[in-house]
């Protein structure tokens, strides 16, 4: 009897199988809206033959002639998801999993339909309208079903995203080809954080919506968000690339940070931009090989990995590139936009005060090797470093540029930079290094006929240097440290030195017969920074004529300048000296003029010694060479005018 009892009920189960379970349909209704609190549709009311066929065995397979789900009760949209045509397949082990995963995603195994409309939204406090049993929300935003496949012949989606700040109307379509191939066309418009998106989307085969895994097929996508524009040709395993993707790519616009903001990237502001190259995607993380970008006057290349699925993302690879002009990265480093150029000389300061993107600094760490051929200063007088080589790194907000090694004018460049941005104020230290810097070379200033460059030799020097504050000048307007640099076997222009001498007379002559050169026996500044105040400890340069002597101080903070010049004959004699020259005003409105009342006697003796007292000190710190090597004529001559500098403090 047993036995019996049992053959029948499983011949009852295979021929309800076979049939579908057709008298489950109003159960099913009724079961899932009670259970999901959500208006479950199977069947139209009205529908005359309704289709119903369920399959159990082996997992939940579904095909109805209608399909319709409720929107949440906040939600305005008079349906969540309605659809002709449809057949669902769902694998139990999902099921269990997300009935016992509390905020898990559902992952459905299929879903195909001949027609689909939807409306999908994610309010600011995490609830969704692919929530279901519950109205309160989560702690945080809702994830979306996932699909092994999602096809759609024909259908009209609305997303509202408040979380992401996403707006998309988006319409499907599915057609056959001619030879039996299809082709889908997605088009979407609507707007990303304020941005106005447009992105049509074209593959020669099924391609699923969303898909947790599946066969990549060709694919043509077109996106614009605001001024950026991106065109990509390739291979895609779902219509919104976010699993796997890889092809050609170009992507152009106003700005690279706009860019790398649609892609989930911290990428720097930046003037408009054209990049070209391939790149491959998987999950969360980027291969992008750079074949061509075009930056501002730039022009780079690179490879780079992007790893978004760590806790901290990563950015590693390597940017080359023939040519970088420093101002292309000018906002970057709170460098003014030329827009805003204008306004800051119209206030009278120079300084940028843009305030550094510290939040950005902090959102990514980065491991990129440099290797520029050219990087332009943006200056027409200083020549460009070719090349230029460093390593960048960023960790958790602190910025790093280190192994610095640039060449210039027969000279080289090398040391380090940090920007620590983990605060909301960021502190700058800079340690760097140049040696053997041809002046000649490097000053781009170019002079009529054939007379001499107005300053030639070989610079040496350091700057170990610190700050703090939101942008560069706040840094700057609380540096502190110093900056050290002389110049070897260097000549200067005769017209120069008269003129800072403003001896009028000569330097007419000089002018009249044309310029010629003074040996520079000696030339070495000292400065130090306090509080963002920078005062020359020693500023001279000494010539076969007369020394040139610089003190006073230039604040970046207020930006203004109080310097004085004084020029001294050979003969030190106070009662020779000329009118010191003073250097007054603003960095953005300098002021030349002459020291008022003439200085004789004790007064000139006491502005000499002032400047010639700390310079005796710092003689034997000057490093010029080898005891009997040419370059050491520099040492010597400063050696020379600190023992004048001696007996004239012995007079006085």
């Amino acid at each position: 009897m047993a036995w019996a009892t049992l053959a029948l009920l499983v011949l009852a189960v295979g021929i309800f199988e076979l049939m579908g379970w057709p008298f489950l349909a109003k159960p099913a209704e009724q079961w899932l809206s009670k259970t999901l609190e959500r208006d479950i549709q199977l069947t139209k009311p009205d529908e005359s033959d309704p289709r119903f066929k369920l399959r159990l065995i082996g997992g939940i397979r579904l095909s109805l002639n209608h399909f319709e789900v409720d929107a949440p009760a906040w939600s305005q949209s008079p349906f969540m998801v309605r659809a002709e045509n449809v057949s669902v397949g769902l694998r139990y082990v999902d099921l269990i999993k997300w009935a016992n995963t509390p905020g898990s995603a559902l992952r459905i195994k299929s879903l195909t339909a001949t027609l689909l409309n939807g409306n999908f939204e994610r309010l600011k406090d995490g609830r969704a309208s692919w929530q279901f049993a519950k109205n309160e929300p989560d702690t945080g935003p809702a994830p979306a079903p996932e699909f092994g496949l999602l096809a759609i012949q024909k259908g009209q989606i609305t997303y509202r995203d408040e979380p992401l700040d996403l707006d998309l109307d988006a319409t499907l379509s599915l057609q056959e080809g001619e030879i039996g191939a299809d082709a889908l066309t997605v088009m979407a418009l609507g707007s990303y954080q304020g941005k106005k998106l447009d992105i049509q989307l074209k593959s020669t085969g099924v391609l699923p919506w969303v898909a947790k895994q599946g066969k990549p097929i060709p694919v043509e996508l077109n996106v614009s968000l605001g001024r950026a524009r991106l065109d990509f040709k390739g291979n895609a395993a779902d219509a919104l690339g976010m699993q796997q993707l890889s092809g050609q790519f170009a992507v152009s616009g106003s700005s690279l940070a706009a860019a790398g903001q649609a892609l989930g990237v911290t990428l720097p502001n930046t003037p408009a931009f054209r990049t070209e190259g391939n790149l491959v995607r998987d999950a969360s993380n980027w291969q992008v090989n750079i074949d061509n970008a075009t930056i501002g006057s730039s022009r780079l290349n690179g490879r780079f990995v992007y790893e978004g699925g760590k806790t901290q993302p990563l950015l590693t690879g390597e940017l080359k590139g023939a040519s970088l002009v420093l101002a292309d990265l000018g906002p970057t480093v709170g460098a003014p936009a030329e827009k805003q150029v204008a306004a800051a000389t119209n206030q009278g300061r120079v300084l940028p005060d843009k305030p550094f993107d510290l939040p950005s600094l902090r959102a990514m760490d980065a491991d990129v090797k440099i290797d520029i051929n050219n990087l332009d200063l943006g200056s027409e007088i200083l020549k460009p470093l070719r090349p230029l080589r460093a390593h960048l790194a960023v960790a958790e907000g602190v910025l790093t540029i280190s192994d610095i090694q640039a060449k210039t004018a027969k000279g080289e460049l090398a040391g380090s930079v940090q920007l620590d941005g983990r605060e909301d104020i960021a502190i700058w230290n800079v340690d760097l290094n140049w040696a053997n810097v041809q002046l000649e070379q490097w000053l781009n200033i170019p002079r009529a006929g054939n007379e001499p460059p107005y300053v030639t030799g070989t610079m040496n020097g350091a700057a170990k240097l610190s700050g703090q504050g939101r942008s560069t000048a706040e840094i700057l307007g609380s540096l502190a440290g110093n900056v050290r640099t002389q110049v070897r076997n260097g000549t200067m222009s005769h017209l120069i030195v008269e003129a800072a001498g403003l001896d009028a007379a000569e330097a007419l002559g000089v002018w009249f017969r044309g310029d010629d050169v003074l040996q520079m026996t000696c030339a070495f500044a000292d400065l130090d920074a306090n509080n963002g105040v920078l005062q020359p400890r020693v500023f001279v340069i000494d010539t076969q004529d007369s020394a040139m002597w610089v003190n006073g101080s230039i604040s970046m903070k207020t930006e203004a300048l109080n310097l004085r010049v004084v020029v001294t004959p050979k003969d030190f004699s106070p009662v020779s000296l000329r009118t010191p020259l003073l250097i007054t005003g603003t960095m953005g409105s300098p002021d030349v003029s002459l020291e008022k009342g003439p200085i004789a006697g004790k007064v000139a003796g006491a502005v000499l010694l002032s400047l010639l007292n700390p310079f005796a000190a710092l003689i034997p710190f000057v490093d010029t060479g080898a005891p009997d090597s040419a370059e050491n004529a520099n040492k010597t001559g400063c050696y020379d005018l600190a023992a004048r500098s001696k007996a004239q403090r012995e007079k006085n």
